[in-house]
């Protein structure tokens, strides 16, 4: 579009100069040259970014169903306000409710026994009974412990565990390997420095790239120093271990016996032991929970409710027929989507800006939004975020990523919806009371500097050259060399020269321009 644009404005300006040319031609020598003037003066000066987008909702989610069964009933219509919690669609499903309440009557006899085994213990000697089950951790613990301490002793260094450990072999391995390759880094980072330094001294790469290549020269330098110092202080912590871990180990073995012998007296005055039947009861009465608690769950997905305050917007329909919405009856099939949720709070536009643009677009930026789907109204909008990845472009013949930019929209219209297409303008620049000249004013020497012309009081042109700023399409900021009040020449004529008398062109009216809706 770029392109095809340019090649236009170059043949309409190859025209305008044949047309000029034949003018001058035919003009009489001496006689003034009629052409547009304009007053030097402040003014308010933007730069834009057009592109398009999508108007979305801020928040939309899809309910699909996490059950099968069929529909029972629909209680809203895409179009209606809905609530928090609001009951939206609900499905069929006896067999899942008859396994809920089958699961909890079987939760219920199990708690009963569970209670009942509780009580039966109850009745032995609790004193005895306490020191048996404490004897029995004691003596566990002690073998846990013996375990660890073997396993420690095994593997050349304590895991603190007793398994799941690096052994010493494999931790000093790992510290040669982290040494080899730090080695190894520093090494090519070195290279790539050294390289980088000759393609710098041949202006093949940037000051930036050189010094970046230099840091990671230097992180690998430290990080190569510090996996040495790492490496040594391993080597000499597993040394020590050895005299600590077999020392560990004959203390494990004296508190097993130890353990073994506590228990046997725990045994002989204990009477009676029902703890594993308790145990026994009360873990299958926490399996029958899990299962009452799954069972209860598939029902719970029977109902769809809005899951925040919002608009719905779409009800699933038949599978073969796309313009009939489902219907009570209709079977629904796990994951299959139902009934779709937009959040309040107004629209926002999504628009994809292309990379090489996006370093202009800022949080906060205003931005104008209009189009054929808004007819002849238009509104304003701000920059609200801009994506954190370049996607590639949904255009096949755009080559360049885009980054996708968040429009909140500071006003509405009542028939906006969801999905349509719009232009967006991010204003980029936006600066008041400046000195800002069409750029048909401008004009470059042999040297490309710039310069206008400036009626002087004797209404012949004075060529003064200017320092430009930033530009748009129609219009570039003038920094140095106007005053307020100057009159311009803004005729572009090829025939117009340094001391020519000029006329000044009639002014034509200025139409009146809409404003966006607020």
């Amino acid at each position: 579009m770029n392109r095809r644009r340019n090649l236009i404005i170059l043949i309409s300006g190859l025209a305008l100069v044949i047309i000029v040319g034949i003018i001058s031609a035919a003009r009489p020598k001496g006689a003034a040259i009629v052409a547009g003037v304009q007053k030097v003066g402040f003014t308010h000066f933007q730069t834009r970014l057009p592109e398009t987008g999508q108007i979305q909702r801020p928040q939309t989610e899809t309910l699909a169903a996490l059950a099968a069964g069929n529909i029972d009933h629909v209680y809203v219509k895409p179009g209606d306000h809905v609530a928090k919690g609001q009951l939206l669609v609900t499905l069929s499903n006896p067999q899942l409710v008859t396994n809920a309440e089958s699961a909890r009557a079987t939760y219920q006899a199990a708690v009963g026994r569970a209670t009942s085994a509780v009580q039966t213990n109850a009745v032995l000697p609790s004193q005895n009974q306490s020191a048996l089950v404490q004897a029995q951790f004691n003596l566990e613990q002690a073998k846990f412990n013996l375990n660890q301490a073997l396993t420690d002793q095994k593997n050349g260094a304590q895991s603190g565990l007793g398994y799941g450990g690096n052994t010493a072999a494999e931790q000093r391995a790992a510290a040669d390997a982290n040494v080899a390759t730090n080695d190894s880094n520093l090494h090519e980072a070195q290279r790539l420095y050294i390289a980088n330094k000759d393609l710098y001294a041949n202006k093949a790469i940037s000051k930036e790239t050189l010094d970046q290549s230099q840091a990671k020269f230097e992180q690998a330098r430290i990080l190569d120093d510090q996996s040495k110092q790492t490496r040594a202080s391993t080597y000499a912590q597993l040394s020590q271990n050895v005299s600590v871990l077999a020392d560990r180990v004959r203390a494990n073995r004296d508190a097993v016996r130890q353990a073994e012998a506590a228990l046997e007296a725990a045994n002989l005055t204990a009477s009676q032991n029902k703890v594993g039947d308790v145990q026994a009861a009360r873990g299958d009465a926490a399996a029958r929970m899990a299962d009452m608690e799954y069972a209860q769950e598939q029902v719970a997905h029977l109902q769809f409710k809005a899951p925040f305050p919002g608009i719905v917007q779409t009800l699933a329909t038949q599978p073969a027929d796309a313009l009939r919405p489902l219907q009570p009856g209709d079977s629904v099939t796990i994951g299959q989507s139902i009934v779709s949720v937009a959040a309040d709070g107004g629209f926002i536009v999504r628009a994809r800006v292309d990379e090489q643009d996006i370093s202009n677009v800022h949080v906060g930026q205003k931005a104008k939004i209009s189009g054929e789907d808004l007819g002849t109204k238009s509104l304003r909008g701000h920059v609200t975020a801009v994506g954190a990845v370049a996607q590639k472009s949904d255009d096949p013949s755009n080559t360049s990523r885009q980054v996708i930019t968040t429009i909140a929209l500071d006003g509405s219209l009542p028939f906006l919806r969801d999905g349509m297409t719009v232009d967006v303008d991010i204003i980029t620049t936006d600066r008041a009371n400046v000195i800002a000249i069409p750029n048909d004013a401008i004009r470059r020497d042999p040297q490309g500097k710039p310069f206008v012309y400036v009626l002087g009081v004797d209404k012949k042109t004075v060529k003064t050259p200017v320092t430009l700023g930033t530009a748009n399409d129609t219009q570039s900021i003038v920094s140095r060399g106007l005053t307020i009040g100057e009159t311009l020449v803004i005729d572009r004529s090829p025939a117009i020269r340094d001391k020519m008398a000029i006329t000044p062109a009639p002014t034509p009216s200025a139409s009146p321009a809409s404003s966006p809706v607020s």
